[in-house]
């Protein structure tokens, strides 16, 4: 792809409103541009995160338990007791939201400021002002890749009323698609009747799940038919000793063998790629600010790829297969780490078994293994157990929760909707930031009456700045999931055609010098920012984040000159022409805030 940044190329960045205030670091000049500054200048990098873990309490009714305080909770990291820094309590009460931070008294929500960028064109009156670090972010998933249509469809019709039915109008929601590859149908909006169009469309479309079935049915036919051929000999010491010198293996079972690993290896692949598909939304939510919930639909994932005919064969055949070579179609790692990937975002997994209340399709006469009396349905159980662990899992250990055996799925996303509005959320600041590590979480309730069940995420990641600071680019480039504290703006200038082809597209990021902190020293006040970016053209070619550092330094007899102004910097980026989406990560090291925001630009 010719696609190519030159972050830091040009000799001098632009200098625009009359002030050169931004240089690579390498230059380190002052906000003037004539003066050198004397010496090496240290900036302390600000890394302050607090890690909020959302617990839902609800009683023996499966009802939310109001009016706990922080003195209720404690709060387990990797078994040790630590201080819970922030406590915010949230409670719905008739239509309106109320909350308590800290021991404060129960406040209800107000409107907040207009232009709001998570919810564009939701009235004003009906902004309730949720904090950013808990505003809510629901993706509707469908993964046609495991669904067949009559399943999804009826669990899409019901989604369709909780969505225009439950959820607020400041909640923010995205549809996905995925059938061998993502498709974002809708970008996270508040505009409920565009997202009941694309539900709508959606129940146009196939599912795959259909294949898969009909492949399984033609293995339990075939294991049948040779079955058939040799019911009357399976205990014949004849048949057992031609099983062990592999006579009869090299037969027909030996076929059934073959179709067997063909089709485990099959469920295998494409149970690894619809994982590698979450695993990607799930690390472009990370720029989402506050809580993000992921609606998964499916009819099912398998924990171990083929389990249940791997049974099927061995219980007709002994020695057909061993039951140790399923250790290579096991799963279960990846959905650990998915889920840990989800902790680490704040995200919740919300599963439906589309399938409903499952029945078991061998338990006619017609479907049992010949010598097999009752094998078929206990076949039939191992597979339904297979394909809900997963879904079981994902919810279980990110604090969500899942919808299994039921034909109707409202009454479950009734008490997921309660949960969204009902829910207490504790904030922990870990001693060391950044090391990566997976650290595993308890919540403990004081006192805690019988019948109360308390749920959350059992574990969370902590970040470097880089890796915050990329897979936020990456979120605003992919997602358009931004959040811009700084105010950070993009503007271009007139692309210019280069000799190759290609266009050198002049640059300017740019942000008002009051967002920004400086540390003065010496007469000098300086301040450091990073900066990253990533396109994304027509064809979904993208690039990969690349940072630039730059220093600020403005010497203290011009700060007046500052004053109501922002802070800009010139770049040039050389690309093919046409559209192309530019995520753009910046980060004020000395204030410890950083901004994402995607930026489309037509390039001719």
């Amino acid at each position: 792809m010719c696609w190519r940044t030159s972050v830091g190329r040009l000799a001098v960045a632009l200098v625009l409103g009359g002030l050169h205030t931004a240089v690579p670091v390498a230059a380190q000049q002052t906000g003037s541009g004539s003066e050198r500054v004397s010496g090496p200048v240290f900036i302390e990098t600000v890394d302050v995160e607090v890690i909020n873990i959302d617990v839902y309490v609800t009683d023996g009714d499966g009802q939310p338990v109001h009016g706990l305080t922080l003195e209720d909770f404690e709060l387990l990291v990797d078994d040790r007791r630590v201080a819970i820094s922030n406590f915010y309590a949230v409670e719905e009460r008739g239509d309106d939201l109320w909350v308590r931070r800290g021991e404060a008294d129960a406040e209800r929500l107000t409107a907040p400021e207009p232009e709001d960028p998570l919810a564009p064109g939701l009235p004003e009156r009906a902004r309730p002002a949720v904090p950013s670090e808990q505003a809510l972010h629901v993706v509707i998933y469908v993964d046609n890749l495991n669904l067949t249509p009559f399943n999804r469809n009826r669990v899409l019709r019901e989604l369709r009323a909780f969505i225009r039915e439950q959820l607020r109008p400041e909640d923010s929601v995205m549809l996905v698609s995925y059938n061998r590859s993502l498709d974002l149908l809708m970008p996270f909006t508040s505009d409920r009747e565009k997202l009941n169009r694309a539900l709508l469309e959606l129940e146009e479309t196939t599912g795959n799940r259909v294949h898969r079935n009909n492949e399984r049915r033609d293995i339990v036919a075939l294991i049948n038919d040779v079955n058939l051929d040799t019911a009357g000999r399976r205990s014949s010491e004849q048949f057992q000793q031609g099983v062990r010198e592999g006579r009869v293996i090299g037969g027909p079972i030996h076929l059934a063998r073959n179709q067997l690993i063909a089709y485990a290896g099959s469920v295998r692949n494409d149970t690894d790629v619809s994982i590698n598909a979450l695993s990607s939304v799930v690390e472009n939510l990370s720029a989402a600010p506050g809580r993000k919930a992921v609606v998964y639909v499916s009819d099912g994932v398998p924990m171990i790829a083929g389990e249940d005919m791997f049974h099927f064969i061995r219980d007709a055949y002994e020695d057909a297969v061993s039951l140790i070579e399923m250790a290579s179609y096991d799963m279960s790692r990846r959905f650990q780490q998915l889920a840990a990937a989800a902790n680490a975002n704040r995200t919740s997994f919300y599963t439906i078994d589309a399938r409903g209340l499952t029945v078991y399709s061998q338990g006619t006469v017609e479907q049992q293994a010949a010598g097999l009396p009752g094998q078929g349905m206990l076949i039939d159980q191992i597979r339904v157990t297979n394909l809900q662990s997963p879904l079981r899992l994902m919810a279980r250990e990110t604090g969500g929760r899942s919808i299994i055996n039921a034909n109707r799925v409202m009454p479950d996303l009734l008490k997921i909707a309660r949960d969204f509005r009902n829910y207490y959320s504790l904030g922990y600041m870990p001693a060391v930031a950044g090391t990566g590590r997976l650290h595993t979480i308890e919540v403990r309730l004081k006192n805690r009456p019988r019948g109360v069940d308390v749920n959350y995420r059992r574990g969370f990641r902590t970040k470097s700045i880089e890796s915050r600071m990329v897979e936020g680019t990456l979120s605003a480039l992919n997602l358009n999931v931004y959040e811009n504290p700084l105010g950070v703006r993009v503007q271009s200038l007139p692309a210019k055609r280069r000799p190759d082809g290609n266009y050198d597209l002049p640059l300017v990021v740019e942000v008002s010098w009051e967002d920004l902190t400086l540390i003065p020293r010496e007469g000098v006040h300086h301040g450091r920012i990073r900066l990253w970016l990533a396109a994304k053209d027509e064809k979904d070619r993208s690039t990969e984040p690349r940072p630039t550092e730059l220093t600020i330094a403005v010497p203290a007899e011009r700060l007046s000159e500052i004053e109501g102004r922002r802070w800009r910097y010139g770049l040039e980026l050389t690309m093919e022409g046409g559209y192309h989406d530019i995520g753009v990560g910046l980060r004020d090291d000395v204030g410890g805030r950083q901004s994402f925001l995607r930026y489309g630009v037509d390039v001719r």
